[in-house]
């Protein structure tokens, strides 16, 4: 941030753009690569600041020249554009000359500005076909929805949680494993600073005509829609949710992403809090009206069936030129040597107490108080070692199904 600017040479900017290309065609070429593409594309204007997926496209990435990638840097890396967080056994006291010492003499640029970005309503339902070199048709069924500050996003959290979030879920136990319509079917709720996209993905089952599974899945939506949830569905998929984000905040790194994020995009470190209690908030009727009020809006279907791909849109092959160039000279920061490695103090640990059940069960009990959460692990003197030699992973195939219910 305070000293790249000088080491951005054209020797780097070539070399990373051949990085970043590469990436791009990994991600392109993979069965179903270019949905994210349609979806963009399709739900929004090429005016709208989301309307363009963030890698760009082959031209984006050629036309990008030097004093682009420099122009854009010190408009916009600067930093009273950024957030530093401070994660771990460290008090402001003592952060905060040393922030000052390693980041204070950074000059502030340009501060950035948050463009306009409507959620954007289709005039009519569209669809659009793909061609890809794929086994199975995907059906894809798309929404622009309001972003993560808006009062709707825990809501329609919930309505893609008990769509096609869980193991247990109506997408799963209707029209995956009852009606075997599908291989595998989800919905999520995408959900980004200003807006976000409600995206429902399924892989129809081989020999199930696609136009079957098509008019199954647009009725379970609209009985989703007339109905709502059940109280039982809200309710699983809020605690399990709830439990998971808890369990991020254990870790030094998962803290500091949930405090960056929330001063980030939300104006406020503490904004997970917020989330948090909204989630747990959410009844029946609230999901119910946030599904009712944009997933009832005209949807933006996107199928992706077997066949030849379009040509592809790749980047150009620059012309070799004989030119001898002035050698670049590297930029060197002023920020002086960086620290040594302070001292490492021991670590405390939790003690253990251990105790056995009347079945022989052993148990084994560490207590933390840091996260109101509970976590229980069972382990098996047992294995790989354990399968019949002619069966072998019978003990992963039965450690699997633990998890998938029982009726007794």
């Amino acid at each position: 941030m305070g000293y790249l600017l000088g080491a951005i040479t054209q020797g780097v900017l070539d070399e990373q753009r051949g990085v970043v290309q590469n990436e791009k065609r990994q991600g392109d070429n993979r069965p179903y690569g270019l949905l994210d593409y349609a979806v963009t594309e399709g739900l929004f204007p090429t005016t709208h600041p989301y309307g363009h997926d963030t890698i760009g496209s082959m031209a984006d990435l050629d036309a990008a020249s030097l004093e682009t990638v420099k122009n854009w840097f010190r408009s916009h890396y600067g930093p009273n554009n950024a957030v530093l967080v401070l994660s771990g056994d460290i008090d402001a006291a003592t952060a905060r000359p040393l922030v000052e010492k390693y980041f204070g003499a950074i000059k502030p640029g340009p501060k950035s500005q948050l463009p306009v970005a409507p959620v954007v309503t289709l005039p009519a339902a569209k669809t659009v076909v793909l061609k890809d070199r794929v086994a199975a048709v995907m059906l894809s069924r798309n929404w622009a929805v309001p972003g993560l500050n808006d009062k709707d996003s825990a809501g329609l959290d919930v309505a893609a949680g008990v769509l096609g979030g869980m193991a247990s879920s109506r997408f799963a136990n209707e029209l995956v494993r009852k009606e075997k319509l599908f291989t595998q079917l989800s919905a999520d709720n995408s959900d980004f600073a200003q807006i976000g996209v409600f995206s429902i993905n399924g892989l129809v089952r081989p020999g199930v005509d696609p136009a079957v599974a098509a008019q199954r899945l647009d009725a379970v939506i609209a009985d989703f829609l007339r109905t709502g949830p059940t109280a039982d569905e809200v309710s699983r998929y809020v605690t399990a949710t709830i439990s998971a984000r808890l369990r991020s905040l254990e870790s030094v790194n998962g803290k500091a992403s949930v405090l960056a994020e929330g001063a980030l995009y939300s104006n406020d470190p503490g904004f997970y809090k917020k989330e948090l209690a909204e989630l747990a908030a959410q009844t029946p009727a609230s999901v119910k009206a946030a599904a009712d009020k944009w997933l009832s809006r005209p949807v933006l279907a996107v199928n992706v069936v077997p066949g030849a791909r379009d040509a592809y849109a790749e980047a150009k092959v620059p012309p070799k030129v004989d030119v001898v160039a002035a050698p670049e000279q590297p930029a060197k920061g002023t920020r002086g040597a960086m620290p040594g490695v302070g001292a490492i103090t021991g670590l405390t640990f939790p003690k253990i107490e251990r105790a056995r059940l009347k079945n022989g069960i052993e148990i084994v009990y560490a207590q933390r108080s840091a996260l109101p959460v509970t976590q229980a692990v069972l382990s098996f003197d047992a294995g790989y070692a354990s399968d019949v030699p002619d069966k072998l992973g019978t003990q992963l195939v039965a450690l699997m199904m633990m998890d998938e219910g029982t009726d007794r």
